[in-house]
C-alpha cells in the first residue's frame, strides 16, 4: 500500500479534500463526457498531419513489429512521424495455451465511422487451424492525465513516468491510452489516432507449426487495409491459470464494484458483479481471496488528528464485531460469503484476512454495542489490556470458525507495512493465543519482517537485500516471496502511463531474483469515476489495474501485459526445471535481457521478445 511522510502530512490532509471535491464537482458538471469522440484543435490537427504525413486515412504497426507492438502506449494525438506504416505483414510466435497481444492503429484526415478489425481463420500444418473466432479484437480507451492532488515526496509524477510521447493533447486535458473497451466497432475523430487492440488466444491442442490467415482493418464499411498474418506456435505450453506457479497477489475491492455499478452494497446484483471480477483475477493465476476482518483497515492518519480512507471508497468489514458490555461476538456470515464466492469463481486457495493492525493510524476497534446499537470507534493501545481483550476474543473464534469451514490450513493474517517492532509484539500473542496461526502471517512490507512473515512481499527498496540465495532457502522452507510496487519506484511500475513494457517486465524481475510472485496493492480501488476523474489521492493508476466495466471488469494494457508476462515467468520456470533447477547460460541471458533496463522509457520494446524467444528455443530444442 502507497505510504506517506509525515512531512507532507499537512499538505495532504487538505489535498484530500481538495481532491474529493472536484471529483464531486467535476461528475456534476461533466457526467460521463466521452473524451475519444472529442474534436482536435487547429493546433493538434496541424502537428497531427505532419506526423502522418497525409490527410487521408492510414494504419500502422506500432514499433513497426507486431510482436512487439502491445509493449507500447499509442499516443491519441501522434505529434512525430509514425513509424510502421510501411509494414506490410504482421508475425507473431506463440505457445500453445497463452495469449498473445498485439496492436494496430488507424488515423485520418476526416472522421471515421464503425471501425473495426477482422481477424479470418489460420490454416496450419496439415489443414489445421487456428479459429479467427478465438482472437478478441477491443479498442483502447483514452482516459484524461491527471496530477495527483498531493504528490508527495516518494511519488512518482508525470515527467517521471511518462514517455513524453505516448501521452497527448492539449492540456485540456492530455489523455493517455489505458483502458480496453469492448465493442463491435469505434467511431474516431479526425486526427485522432485509434489503436486496436488483438488478443489471440492459442488452444491448448494447437498443433506446433506455422498458421497463415489475414487481417483485415476496416472503417466507413470498407477495408482499409488488409495484412496477412502468421503466428508460428512452437511445441511448449503453459499451464492453466489454476496451476501457474507464479504467485500473484493483487487486493480487490468489493465496495467500489457496487459504487461504479450503482447497485446496492452485498446486494444480489453486487455479488454477482463480485463473481464477474474473481472470474477476472482467476484467469490471471490470483493465489489469493483477500478479505477485510476489521472496518477500513487502511485508515489513515493524515494530520491534526484527521483520520480518512487511503482509498476514495473506505473497505468495510467482512466480520460483525458485536460488544455486550462484557464480551465480544463475531458474526463471520459475510466472511464465508465472500470467500464461498471466490472459490467457486476458481480463487485461492490462499485467504487473506486484514488486519490485526492499522495501516497508517494508531490502533483502534470498531464494534457494535449491542446494549444501544450504536456503532463504537474505541482507540487502544497495541499489546494493552484492551487490545489483548479483543484480539484474545477474536483471534480463537477466527480459528474455529476457520477450521470448521475446512479453510484453517488456507488462511493467513494478512498485515501491510508494518514494522519489525509492531509486527513482534502481534507475532509474540498470536503464538500465545492461537499458534495455529504461528507460520501464516502475510506482510507486505520491509525485509526486516522476513523471519516473522511465512509469505513476505518485499518493497522495491528492500529487493536487494532479499538475495536469490535467500529467496531459495524460503522457497525450500515452504514460505512464499515475492516483490511488490506502490506510488514507488518511477520504474518499474503499473501506473495509467507507466511505459507499457513495464507491466510485461515485472514477472521477469520475480524469475531473475528466483522469488515466487508479485504483489499489487489495488486491483480496484476506483474514484467515483476512473474514466473522468482517475486520481484520488496518489500518482494515476496507482489504486486499480482495470476499470468497471459494464457487467464485469474492463481491462488495461497494464494488466493484459502482466498477465503475458506471467506467462513468461512460467516458462522460464519450465526451462529450469529441464536444465535440473539452475540457470544455463541461455537462461542467464535471457533475463538479463529482459530486465537490463527497468525505465520503460529508454527501454528497447524488443527484449522481452528477444529474451522470451531464446527461453522458447532453449526450452523446444
Amino acid at each position: 500500500m502507497a505510504r506517506i511522510s509525515s512531512l507532507s502530512a499537512a499538505f495532504v490532509a487538505g489535498a484530500v479534500v481538495a481532491a474529493s471535491t472536484t471529483a464531486i464537482a467535476g461528475t456534476a458538471s461533466t457526467g460521463s463526457t466521452d473524451l475519444n469522440s472529442k474534436a482536435t484543435t487547429t493546433w493538434l490537427t496541424v502537428k497531427v498531419a505532419d506526423a502522418m504525413g497525409t490527410r487521408d486515412t492510414i494504419t500502422w504497426v506500432p514499433t513497426a513489429s507486431f510482436a512487439s507492438s502491445a509493449e507500447e502506449r499509442v499516443p491519441r494525438y501522434p505529434m512525430t512521424a509514425i513509424k510502421g506504416k510501411d509494414t506490410t505483414e504482421l508475425s507473431l510466435s506463440a505457445v500453445r495455451n497463452e495469449q498473445v497481444s498485439a496492436q494496430l492503429a488507424i488515423a485520418s484526415g476526416h472522421n471515421l465511422h464503425d471501425v473495426e478489425a477482422v481477424v479470418g481463420d489460420l490454416t496450419g500444418p496439415g489443414g489445421t487451424k487456428l479459429s479467427g473466432a478465438d482472437t478478441q479484437v477491443r479498442f483502447v480507451k483514452y482516459v484524461p492525465v491527471q496530477r495527483s492532488k498531493s504528490e508527495v515526496d516518494w511519488s512518482a509524477t508525470i515527467d517521471q513516468v511518462s514517455s513524453g510521447t505516448e501521452v497527448s493533447g492539449d492540456r485540456n486535458p492530455d489523455v493517455v491510452g489505458d483502458a480496453l473497451d469492448e465493442r463491435s466497432s469505434v467511431d474516431v475523430p479526425a486526427y485522432a489516432a485509434q489503436p486496436l487492440w488483438f488478443t489471440f488466444h492459442i488452444p491448448k491442442k494447437a498443433a506446433p507449426g506455422t498458421y497463415t490467415g489475414t487481417v483485415r482493418v476496416k472503417a466507413d464499411g470498407r477495408t482499409q487495409t488488409s495484412y496477412p498474418l502468421t503466428i508460428d506456435v512452437a511445441d511448449a505450453s503453459v499451464p492453466d491459470p489454476k496451476d501457474y506457479g507464479f504467485f500473484l497477489d493483487v487486493w480487490a475491492q468489493p465496495e467500489t464494484i457496487a459504487q461504479a455499478s450503482g447497485v446496492e452494497l452485498w446486494s444480489d446484483r453486487h455479488w454477482k458483479l463480485i463473481k464477474a471480477y474473481d472470474r477476472d483475477l482467476a484467469g490471471r493465476g490470483q493465489k489469493v481471496i483477500n478479505t477485510t476482518i476489521v472496518d477500513n483497515p487502511w485508515h489513515h492518519q493524515w494530520s491534526l488528528g484527521t483520520r480518512q480512507s487511503q482509498t476514495a471508497t473506505p473497505y468495510s468489514s467482512m466480520v460483525g464485531w458485536t460488544w455486550n458490555g462484557k464480551n465480544f461476538s463475531f458474526d463471520f456470515a459475510r466472511w464465508d460469503k465472500y470467500v464461498e464466492t471466490a472459490r467457486r469463481a476458481g480463487l485461492g486457495p490462499d485467504i487473506g484476512a486484514f488486519s490485526m493492525l492499522a495501516f497508517q493510524d494508531g490502533e483502534h476497534l470498531t464494534y457494535t454495542d449491542s446494549r444501544t446499537g450504536k456503532t463504537v470507534y474505541e482507540n487502544v493501545d497495541l499489546g494493552g489490556d484492551r487490545w489483548r481483550q479483543a484480539w484474545g476474543a477474536f483471534l480463537p473464534a477466527f480459528e474455529k470458525h476457520a477450521k470448521a469451514k475446512g479453510w484453517l490450513d488456507h488462511t493467513w493474517l494478512s498485515f501491510d507495512e508494518r514494522p519489525i517492532s509492531t509486527m513482534t509484539v502481534v507475532k509474540d500473542f498470536v503464538h500465545e493465543v492461537a499458534p495455529a496461526f504461528d507460520d501464516r502471517i502475510s506482510v507486505a512490507g520491509s525485509i526486516s519482517t522476513e523471519g516473522v512473515a511465512s509469505d513476505l512481499s518485499v518493497d522495491w527498496g528492500g529487493i536487494d537485500a532479499m538475495t536469490p540465495e535467500l529467496a531459495e532457502e524460503r522457497h525450500k522452507a515452504g514460505k512464499i516471496t515475492t516483490f511488490y510496487v506502490y506510488g514507488s519506484p518511477a520504474h518499474p511500475n503499473t501506473f495509467s502511463y507507466s511505459p507499457a513494457v513495464e507491466s510485461r517486465m515485472l514477472p521477469w524481475i520475480s524469475a531473475q531474483r528466483h522469488l515466487d510472485g508479485f504483489l499489487r496493492w489495488s486491483y480496484n480501488s476506483w474514484t467515483s469515476d476512473p474514466f473522468n476523474q482517475p486520481v484520488h489521492i496518489f500518482t494515476q493508476g496507482d489504486e486499480y489495474l482495470v476499470y468497471p466495466g459494464k457487467n464485469g471488469p474492463m481491462s488495461s494494457i497494464r494488466w493484459e501485459q502482466l498477465k503475458e508476462g506471467i506467462e513468461d515467468y512460467e516458462l522460464v520456470a519450465q526451462l529450469r526445471k529441464k536444465d535440473g533447477g539452475s540457470d544455463s547460460a541461455a537462461l542467464t541471458d535471457a533475463l538479463a535481457t529482459a530486465t537490463r533496463d527497468l525505465d520503460g522509457r529508454t527501454k528497447n520494446v524488443t527484449d522481452i521478445e528477444t529474451a522470451r524467444a531464446a527461453v522458447v528455443k532453449a526450452l523446444t530444442s
